[in-house]
């Protein structure tokens, strides 16, 4: 792969610069059949096609132009429409390519219309220039097959259009190595125009009463934030503002602190914080302290604090002895838990699993 970015790149432009009960419980050993996790990062890149895909309703823009006749040879020379790239792999030098960048065929076929557009696409006259503009913007070479397996309608921007894209963002004073970051972590940002990334900026430093410098924070932090469904968006903040009842300046420091809790569901927020909130009695304090909590996994917190409830170490004041740090709810795995944190071992735990 950084051969072939590398004869890319050098031919081009130069790159940019207790209690007895618990006792009794756990004297046996018990174990609790284990469930697969869900693939967090397929869910990443499901949950970045569906926002990209809103935003170009949002902007009633045609993402994909149909072909007029799939079977045409001057459309796709030397192949016939298919869906599974098996069949051109070796007779084609684009898709062998895109193969060694690191791309994920078998991610890409699984999308309607865009099998068809790649199979279409010539690898000197249509990708070179858009993989040594991605490089030079600062994208890492081990990044850019995840790049395009995510995004490959990049071939279908004009270059001076994307350069325009970064300028403006250089015009507002984000750095270099923000610009890449911003890139590679939201591959969808360079599609859109200036004037809707202007609005967004714009929307966000408005809402939240932020400076210059914290706009550029938020986008390099978390980018898919800033092109992301603003519907969702205004709904999340009316949870953390009205009904969790967080002050403007405390929302503010949630939002630069963990601006995921924008981008989770508004339901699953309310819920989690009527656990911690209602049911373990945390203040807004301790939540603004330790924001991972509401974006941990309700079973997580659930197993760990009812387990240290259990144990009779439910003391998460640190002014106080035998002190529990609430980032420990969140953090690390299970048997770092119970063995640092609770101070217990597995099969205890696992036993009180079996209770719940």
């Amino acid at each position: 792969m950084r051969s072939i970015l590398r004869s890319i790149v050098k031919i081009g432009i130069p790159a940019r610069s207790g209690p007895s009960l618990p006792r009794q419980l756990c004297t046996k050993v018990a174990t609790v059949p284990t469930t697969p996790q869900h693939n967090a990062l397929q869910r990443y890149e499901d949950d970045l096609q569906n926002e990209f895909h809103q935003i170009l309703r949002e902007e009633r823009q045609s993402v994909l132009d149909p072909v007029a006749d799939p079977m045409s040879l001057e459309v796709f020379p030397n192949t016939r429409p298919a869906f599974n790239f098996a069949a051109y792999v070796n007779k084609s030098p684009t898709l062998q390519q895109l193969v060694s960048l690191g791309v994920e065929l078998h991610k890409l076929e699984k999308r309607k219309g865009i099998a068809q557009f790649v199979l279409g696409l010539d690898f000197d006259r249509d990708m070179r220039n858009h993989i040594r503009f991605l490089a030079d913007v600062g994208v890492p070479a081990e990044s850019l097959g995840e790049f395009l397996t995510k995004n490959p309608l990049i071939f279908k921007e004009d270059l001076g259009d994307l350069e325009t894209r970064v300028n403006y963002l250089q015009s507002k004073r984000f750095l270099p190595e923000e610009i890449a970051r911003i890139v590679t972590k939201n591959p969808f940002w360079l599609m859109l125009n200036t004037k809707r990334i202007d609005r967004r900026l714009g929307y966000f430093q408005k809402t939240f009463a932020l400076e210059g410098s914290e706009v550029r924070a938020l986008s390099t932090k978390q980018p898919r934030l800033i092109t992301y469904n603003l519907e969702h968006v205004r709904k999340n903040t009316f949870t953390v503002q009205e009904e969790m009842g967080f002050e403007k300046e405390e929302v503010k420091q949630l939002l630069l602190s963990k601006p995921r809790i924008w981008m989770i569901k508004t339901e699953a927020l309310q819920y989690r914080f009527e656990y911690l909130h209602r049911r373990m009695k945390l203040s807004h304090a301790q939540l603004l302290q330790t924001p991972d909590l509401l974006l941990t996994r309700d079973v997580r917190i659930k197993q760990r604090h009812g387990f240290l409830k259990f144990l009779g170490k439910v003391q998460y004041d640190p002014k106080k002895e035998l002190y529990i740090p609430l980032k420990s709810l969140a953090e690390g795995t299970d048997e770092e838990f119970v063995t640092e944190v609770a101070k217990s071992n597995m099969e205890c735990y696992n036993r009180f699993l079996k209770t719940l």
